[in-house]
């Protein structure tokens, strides 16, 4: 839901998803003066903020607004600063009230993430300017909510109703929310990162001692993804209702046994999970094993996550061996015939033989799918939609190959299925997408595919963006998406300190100009920062086969990028109490496997593609995969660019503290991480033509 309003000084864009609520600043009235004198912008903005009358500006040019109602009074404005905002919060239906400003401190950005609201409320947010005195002019505390308030009513979405469902967990176990609440059970443990052994501070939920602050952690960290789950599994109640299901990993102990409750409530559950290993050689007491023919003996063994699920599933009880015998022989179908990996994520509510919704998105039924890195479970209550799920897992529970080879296969009944590879299929069943779709509408794309023509359409749509892009990237950058985000102005960089809102001083000479041609905006959230070294190696490589390769160090300094990777604040020693740790619960994602992108977020006809496909060639044409593409969807695009904007917001501050080196302050201003400053220094970003966050503003206002 969006919803704006202003006064003659402010303007509030609002935007809700479920969880989250942003807001988009703006102070009007600002014109460029019409010479270029040395118009002060601090002045200026101070001046047009605090609302005065007919003011004369340097260069003789005059700027008129209308004088508000203020309990402050200001006895000599040249002493008043503008140095923020003041933010309140009203629960309209409970009339509980609060200030999302911290200590009292002004909000000094142009844009502004509420992270504590809650699905399917109504909210009333008020803005005021905040202004600070340089002596004793202003007869109250430092910093003081002046003039008169912008107020705007607006409703979260609740994914319990209508045609979608969309649930993010927190995604940010690394911060200093979950440190403060459950620092306490921090151990240090020597783990493997890419085969590096280090020390690492880990808070894990599942090792709590005390059950319910363990359970307090696991519902803090899942954030309603885990309840959403089984709530969706749990609606099949009887013989009219079947559960028709793919996994990847699969070891969510709760997952798991809401799907074993249901078989014991009588619901025809089938699970086509991926089954993947190798052949080894056996070997006892140091010796090759050989059979009696003399021939080598071989073991199959399978890969992790087709060994941990097997394990996981192994392990639940029944209560009546009838049951117990269903989980074991007529739930699970091996899939074991893809071309590349079986890596859907999706359920399909089936009742009274119609399927009637489908639970996709990229969690994985893990313990770091769900209370580690970031993921989203998405429900789509469409038959239609639904029904397109049902044909695909229907040839996926056949284990027909992924691509065309010669030769036949067999069903577990021994029956001979006639070879029609899956990539064939695929495309007679939702041929690749061209050009623009129908707004508004829903397309579902099943890999593999013979082509990868899909990840081409993803680059092109990106590629046509007319104001921002909104893109997460577990895996790295495909080169069809990487040649896009090359394309730019890499001589407009962005400042140092610029993400950390920070200038030493205000710039002179600043004049805001039309920039509506090149106002784009590509944020970008990479998992992590890719090393230099690993770079280096695969640009030599494709160089060796007479191909170009860009990744993040060609595409980080254009003007157009703004991107971010997944980051901790560091602990320094044991006592530290502002050092952030993870869960533990992941082996290789830490921070961002959601797989989605937004073009045009905030337009009327935003595009959102979303599911369980990394944008990536071997997810299109290798792996089993399945994306939704929801075309004119605003609700959707609101809940997926709230999310990914509160995400962003956190990683990229630590980016930025991460990039300040040892003494973690501006080098000119002495000036320490995240302080709020007293001077309109803040402002000068905002209104930098060459500046992202010029441009953000622009986007959000």
């Amino acid at each position: 839901m969006r919803v704006r309003s202003g006064n003659n000084v402010l303007s509030v864009h609002v935007i809700a998803g479920t969880h989250v609520v942003l807001l988009g600043l703006d102070v009007k009235g600002y014109e460029p003066p019409k010479t270029d004198s040395s118009t002060d912008l601090s002045a200026v903005m101070t001046r047009l903020a605090l609302d005065s009358d007919d003011l004369e500006l340097h260069d003789g040019s005059v700027m008129t607004t209308r004088a508000a109602s203020s309990s402050i009074k200001v006895k000599n404005t040249s002493r008043v600063v503008f140095v923020g905002f003041a933010i309140d919060r009203q629960d309209v239906l409970a009339k509980q009230s609060v200030s999302l400003n911290v200590d009292g401190k002004p909000i000094q950005k142009f844009h502004f993430g509420d992270y504590t609201a809650l699905p399917g409320r109504q909210y009333e947010y008020t803005v005021r300017r905040m202004i600070k005195a340089r002596s004793s002019y202003v007869s109250s505390s430092k910093f003081v909510a002046y003039g008169s308030p912008v107020a705007v009513k607006i409703s979260t979405e609740d994914p319990t109703k209508g045609k979608h469902g969309i649930y993010f967990n927190r995604g940010v176990a690394g911060s200093k929310a979950y440190s403060e609440q459950f620092g306490e059970y921090r151990k240090h443990h020597l783990v493997k990162k890419f085969g590096h052994p280090q020390w690492k501070s880990i808070i894990n939920p599942r090792s709590i001692p005390d059950p319910e602050k363990s359970k307090e952690a696991l519902a803090w960290l899942s954030r309603g993804l885990e309840e959403a789950l089984v709530q969706f599994i749990s609606q099949a109640n009887g013989r009219e209702y079947r559960l028709l299901a793919t996994v990847y990993e699969f070891t969510h102990e709760e997952t798991i046994q809401a799907f074993a409750s249901a078989v014991e409530r009588g619901v025809d559950v089938k699970i086509v999970r991926h089954c993947k290993g190798s052949y080894r050689t056996r070997v006892k007491r140091n010796d090759i094993v050989k059979d009696e023919g003399g021939n080598v003996v071989k073991d199959w063994i399978p890969d992790d996550p087709t060994g941990s699920a097997k394990k996981a599933t192994d392990a639940i009880g029944f209560s009546s061996l009838k049951h117990a015998h269903l989980w074991q022989h007529d739930t699970f179908i091996d899939r074991r015939h893809s071309a590349g990996i079986m890596h859907n994520k999706f359920i399909i509510l089936v009742k009274n033989g119609t399927p009637v919704q489908v639970w996709t998105g990229s969690t994985n039924p893990t313990d770091g799918g769900i209370y580690g890195q970031s993921n989203v479970g998405h429900i789509v209550r469409d038959d239609g939609v639904a029904s397109q799920y049902l044909e695909y897992w229907e040839r996926l529970s056949r284990d027909l190959p992924g691509r065309k080879r010669s030769g036949k296969i067999e069903d577990d009944n021994g029956r001979e299925d006639e070879n029609e590879p899956m990539d064939e299929l695929n495309e007679q069943q939702q041929p690749d997408l061209e050009g623009h779709v129908t707004s508004p509408s829903i397309n579902v794309i099943f890999s593999p595919r013979k082509t990868t023509g899909m990840l081409q359409w993803y680059a092109d749509r990106m590629g046509v963006s007319k104001s921002s892009v909104h893109y997460t990237a577990a895996f790295g950058i495909a080169q069809p998406i990487a040649e896009i985000l090359n394309q730019g102005q890499s001589e407009g960089k962005t400042k140092p300190g610029e993400g950390l809102r920070r200038s030493p001083r205000i710039a002179r000479h600043c004049k805001e100009k039309d920039t509506s041609a090149n106002t784009l905006l590509r944020y970008v959230l990479l998992d992590n920062k890719p090393s230099e070294h690993s770079s280096e190696k695969k640009k030599d490589g494709a160089e060796k086969k007479g191909k170009d390769y860009i990744d993040y160090y060609d595409i980080k300094d254009i003007q157009e990028n703004r991107i971010a990777f997944g980051a901790i604040l560091p602990t320094n020693g044991d006592d530290d109490a502002n050092g952030e740790s993870l869960t533990g619960l992941t082996t290789f994602v830490d921070y961002i496997h959601t797989k989605y992108m937004i073009i045009d977020a905030l337009t009327d006809n935003p595009l959102v593609i979303t599911g369980s496909a990394n944008f990536s060639a071997a997810s299109t044409d290798k792996n089993d995969e399945n994306s939704l593409v929801i075309q004119g969807d605003t609700s959707v695009a609101d809940i997926y660019f709230t999310e990914f904007m509160r995400l962003f917001d956190h990683f990229y501050s630590r980016d930025k503290y991460d990039g300040l080196g040892a003494n973690k302050s501006s080098s000119k201003s002495g000036r320490t991480w995240g302080e709020v400053v007293a001077d309109e220094s803040w402002l000068r970003p905002y209104f930098d033509p060459t500046s992202q966050l010029y441009r953000e503003r622009l986007l959000l206002r």
